[in-house]
């Protein structure tokens, strides 16, 4: 039976997802990163970021955490947040983002320049999501949709309306999902402090990487959810 849970932060269900992070991560990356790349990015850091989730839910600042279980199994996590306010300061369409990064023992941080397509109109009533990762063997189920049709009311509840999300556009996959399921119409373009590398003395370097931003209606995804679910129902499937 698939459930939601709100993230504990316990060590017995921090271990099996920094498993499941790493290898959907790396099941959704592994098209455009090199092997090379792919070897960087071990379980132990995931269980560090993930530690990192638990110690500022405890201080209140990440309120929006979620897990799936199929029965005692975790199997998935979804993290979202309120708006970065460097997103809402908007000056002739362009916006300053800081942002940071861990590399090799050093915090790395940049000014990035948001590029707007439109007035995004940014409400208190706006989230971003941050991440949402299945198991590898847990995705074209339809898992991932019922894990969206739980956590949205809960958020609906609390007077949220629409989220924003950030994709590679390097990434088909991910890309595709994102602009597909999740409904997101483009709104922003931007880069990331991406994929890293090994540079000829052995030193990782971070990669700059060209990214969208998009936006979505909470009920648009529900929306499109029930559509693809009576689509795949009359073709006697369950998966989407």
């Amino acid at each position: 039976m698939l459930q939601v849970k709100k993230f504990s932060g316990s060590v017995k269900e921090i271990l099996p997802l920094a498993d499941i992070y790493m290898r959907s991560y790396n099941e959704l990356s592994k098209q455009y990163k090199s092997h090379a790349e792919m070897q960087l990015y071990t379980k132990g850091s995931f269980i560090k970021k993930l530690k990192t989730w638990a110690e500022k839910q405890k201080q209140g600042d990440e309120p929006f955490i979620f897990v799936l279980y199929d029965n005692e199994k975790v199997c998935g996590v979804m993290r979202l947040n309120k708006i970065p306010e460097d997103y809402k300061n908007i000056n002739n369409l362009e916006a300053i983002e800081d942002e940071h990064a861990l590399l090799d023992g050093w915090t790395m941080s940049r000014k990035r320049k948001i590029k707007y397509l439109k007035d995004p109109q940014y409400t208190e009533n706006t989230l971003i999501l941050n991440q949402i990762y299945l198991a590898p063997e847990a995705q074209k189920k339809g898992w991932g949709s019922f894990f969206m049709k739980s956590v949205i009311p809960t958020l609906q509840k609390q007077g949220f309306e629409q989220f924003i999300v950030e994709y590679n556009d390097n990434n088909t996959n991910g890309k595709r999902f994102h602009e597909d399921v999740l409904c997101a119409e483009k709104i922003a373009k931007t880069t990331d402090f991406d994929h890293i590398i090994k540079d000829e003395n052995g030193h990782t370097e971070f990669c700059i990487s060209p990214v969208t931003i998009g936006i979505s209606k909470f009920s648009k995804v529900l929306q499109r959810i029930e559509a693809k679910e009576q689509l795949f129902k009359s073709r006697g499937r369950t998966a989407i």
